[in-house]
């Protein structure tokens, strides 16, 4: 054998053996990632169920059903601000913590750098330095292009910073729980909660199109209901490893004064969703109607059918989603596809044009709402930590009233026919979208 022919055998024995290693790598990788689908249980099976006979929001008894159901606390409150916009709800939150005299408590997913951020370091840097007890819970994901020298800046004044369930090799399936909250406590007298994290993108983000504000929400509370958000707060604080110190009067006395007010702490478990289960009940005591806001609208098929059999007994269902402007393009091609049998159904679905909308809203008749950072997706009812504040405050009902009709105004809803007509890239990337559904 020449020299030639071995060497052309030797390089046909190296391409076969890189091909019997690459092939090798690629099974391995997609075993990996089936491994870790299925562990995360991603192919388990949606359980179907049925709610009958639910009484109406304005019956006494439909409090307690949302106590017992959703595992939601009964407190009390009053409604102290409601801001739209994210100029007016960072201006609050700042101005707030500026106000604070004892303790400062905040809890967020999302920071990114940027003004927004900056602003938010100087005013909570201010009050540690004056001796404030300053206390920041964030997302160790969401939270994740802040360099540390920002953090650095605040702990040198004073301030704690906790992130929440760092990434960790003995349990990593864990990270893909987070807490998806927002809530700003001040001196165990105020609570602000929604749904804006601190970044500029709140402003518009050009990166997706979007040059005018985002379609955002934030209310505020005193009252009793603010010591009942302060144990929350306190318990992811002790599960982070921080101390919790209960000798700062930050717990009131319980009150009979105020409004009432139901507080759905939702916590990551497999498919027992108490987020899911209040939305569900809420929806069946309508009688009149169903207006939902949601960015990120991909409901499971037992909500599906209920907003289904809600039109078909004649309540006015609405949806108001993100349209192309958007943070999450998979996600919204993936709830586009679900729109179809909704449609067919009559129910309303409206895409928010000036910009992304990220608001979280389930507004019920005239008599019922609920706000916070729950989204109607599965990751909101499956997987992160969330926060929502139900009541039937006309007061707040009014104010969200306005909000949708003017969002809806500056929306375009959509139509069955102009659904079954969408491009077909836009069919096949959002079918792909569905393929990941139980994280998104």
């Amino acid at each position: 054998m020449s020299t030639r022919e071995k060497d052309s055998k030797r390089t046909q024995r190296t391409n076969k053996n890189r091909l019997l290693y690459l092939g090798g790598g690629i099974v391995t990788f997609i075993m990996l990632v089936l491994g870790f689908l299925y562990l995360r249980g991603f192919f388990r099976q949606e359980v179907e169920h049925e709610i009958t006979n639910v009484p109406s929001v304005d019956d006494p008894r439909f409090p307690l059903l949302i106590v017992g159901l959703t595992d939601a606390i009964a407190t009390n409150g009053e409604l102290t601000g409601f801001w739209v916009g994210p100029d007016d709800i960072y201006a609050a939150r700042n101005q707030a913590i500026r106000n604070a005299k004892r303790t400062i408590h905040f809890e967020t997913y999302y920071m990114t750098p940027g003004r927004r951020a900056d602003d938010f370091a100087a005013a909570l840097i201010e009050r540690a330095q004056a001796g404030v007890k300053v206390q920041l819970l964030v997302d160790d994901y969401g939270t994740s292009s802040i360099t540390n020298e920002y953090w650095q800046r605040l702990r040198q004044s004073g301030a704690e910073v906790k992130f929440f369930r760092e990434f960790d090799w003995r349990s990593p399936l864990d990270y893909n729980s987070r807490t998806h909250r927002k809530l700003l406590l001040l001196d165990g007298q105020q609570a602000m909660l929604g749904g804006a994290g601190v970044s500029d993108k709140w402003d518009g983000d050009p990166d997706i199109g979007d040059r005018a504000p985002w379609l955002e929400l934030e209310v505020s509370y005193t009252g009793e209901i603010t010591s009942i958000l302060e144990g929350l707060f306190m318990r992811n604080w002790a599960y982070v490893g921080g101390t919790v110190d209960l000798g700062q009067d930050l717990i009131q006395s319980l009150s009979e004064s105020g409004t009432p007010l139901y507080i759905t702490d939702s916590t990551s478990k497999l498919n027992e969703s108490t987020i899911r289960m209040l939305f569900q009940v809420s929806f069946l005591a309508a009688r009149e109607r169903i207006w939902i806001s949601s960015p990120y609208f991909v409901p499971d098929v037992n909500t599906r059918n209920v907003l289904i059999q809600a039109k078909q007994n004649g309540i006015d269902v609405r949806v108001l989603t993100m349209g192309e402007k958007n943070d999450k393009p998979l996600v919204h091609l993936a709830s586009r596809e679900l729109y179809g049998e909704l449609l067919q159904a009559g129910v309303q679905i409206c895409e928010y044009q000036p910009s992304m909308s990220h608001a979280k809203i389930a507004l019920i008749d005239n008599q019922w709402v609920s706000t916070g950072s729950a989204n109607f997706d599965p990751r909101s009812y499956m997987h992160n930590d969330e926060l929502n504040v139900s009541t039937n405050k006309p007061e707040l009902i009014t104010k969200i009233d306005n909000f949708f009709v003017d969002a809806l105004a500056k929306s375009n809803c959509i139509t069955h026919s102009q659904w079954e007509n969408r491009p077909v890239t836009e069919q096949i990337r959002g079918r792909f979208g569905l393929l990941f559904k139980p994280l998104l």
